[in-house]
């Protein structure tokens, strides 16, 4: 692994997360990337093909404690792959690899006690992604350098931006909120975690 990747890891980690981190690169020849941010993933991982080495990235651009759960989400997909190739890419093999994994950075010395909270709740069910998690996300958001405004926290006819297109938060369906899109003018079902920007509905005429 380039020195320049290791370094990178380093930056992006909570201090007291990189020994065990270190001592787990160590001991397994993965090469872990560092890359720019992807809309539609934190991290993921790749198995080892053609004589290749498996390969892991997580998105630049994450907070430190973000990062730690993304990076340790895919170290235990490679553990789950050395243990047994043909399990589930999220099922018992990798469920049981991913609390194993993460044991030990449950600890207040590595993260705040919100996410730690979040995080043992998490474990208990350790859905396919941490994204899949509301309360992991809110705690791990809190952290951000700069929190974004989430949409859950609009008010019902608020005027938003997201994605470049021009939104009017309707009422919510079940996980979601039913939102007009006003560039458009279709209706879509977003997800009360996106991040959003409020928006001056005089610049787009009446937003009714």
């Amino acid at each position: 692994m380039p020195a320049s990747d290791i370094d990178l890891i380093r930056f992006h980690l909570p201090e007291p997360a990189w020994p065990p981190v270190a001592q787990w690169m160590q001991e397994h020849p993965v090469h872990v990337r560092v890359v720019r941010a992807r809309r539609t993933k934190l991290g993921d991982y790749r198995v080892p093909r053609d004589g290749g080495p498996p390969r892991i990235t997580v998105n630049t651009g994450l907070n430190p404690y973000a990062f730690l759960v993304t990076l340790v989400h895919e170290f235990a997909h490679h553990t789950a792959f050395m243990q047994d190739r043909r399990s589930a890419p999220h099922g018992p093999v990798w469920r049981a690899e991913y609390q194993r994994v993460m044991r030990p950075f449950l600890s207040p010395a590595v993260l705040p006690h919100d996410v730690l909270a979040a995080l043992h709740r998490h474990l208990q069910k350790a859905p396919a992604s941490s994204c899949a998690d509301p309360q992991l996300i809110r705690a791990l958001h809190q952290h951000d350098s700069e929190p974004g405004l989430l949409l859950e926290r609009l008010p019902e006819r608020t005027v938003f931006r997201f994605n470049g297109s021009i939104y009017v938060k309707g009422p919510r369906l079940r996980k979601r909120f039913r939102c007009r899109c006003l560039n458009n003018r279709r209706t879509y079902l977003l997800d009360p975690l996106v991040e959003v920007v409020t928006h001056d509905p005089a610049v787009l005429g009446h937003a009714s």
